[in-house]
């Protein structure tokens, strides 16, 4: 996988065997949508690092971006990919879940192993915001994950501003 766009736009990424990449496409419609806002510093949370190649993609464009992975193996194949660009990450190696800071973010993608409840993810994410924030959730269309009735449930200052579909993916975009 390449980078798309940036100071880093056309680097390649090792994608390690256990995780589904986000498609360039995809990833490119996320920073699109992301200019709609403004955001304050600029701080990018990445729930479920995988590759790392959307913390990068936010790098490349000028995010400060934080990486959360749980699987030390993949989270070595983290550092390697932000090696290669002579960078070095702000990685964190913990289930996301659990993740404790007083750190609060502008953006918070979220890509989970999409069998996995929404529900805490949601939650987890909206702690971790900023009041102006924007939190982008990845979701698979065939698993009939209803993301409103999942706030509707939640009773939580968070809105669906958003749904799109590219391909089999579905992404939310979620606002306190």
């Amino acid at each position: 996988m390449y980078l798309t766009a940036g100071q880093y736009k056309g680097q390649k990424i090792e994608v390690p065997s256990n995780v589904k990449p986000t498609l360039s496409k995809t990833r490119e419609s996320v920073f699109n949508i992301l200019l709609q806002y403004d955001l304050s510093d600029n701080k990018f949370l990445n729930m479920f690092s995988g590759s790392a190649i959307m913390g990068l993609e936010a790098i490349s464009r000028g995010y400060c971006t934080t990486e959360i992975e749980i699987n030390p193996k993949t989270a070595a194949i983290i550092k390697n990919n932000y090696k290669k660009l002579k960078l070095t990450p702000i990685l964190i190696i913990c289930d996301c879940l659990k993740y404790k800071t007083n750190e609060k973010y502008d953006v918070i993608y979220a890509d989970p192993p999409w069998d996995m409840d929404y529900k805490p993810i949601i939650l987890k994410a909206s702690e971790l915001l900023k009041d102006d924030g924007v939190i982008i959730l990845e979701h698979d269309k065939t698993k009939n994950i209803n993301i409103q009735n999942i706030l509707d449930e939640l009773n939580i200052n968070i809105k669906l501003v958003k749904s799109k579909q590219y391909g089999r993916c579905l992404l939310a975009v979620l606002r306190k």
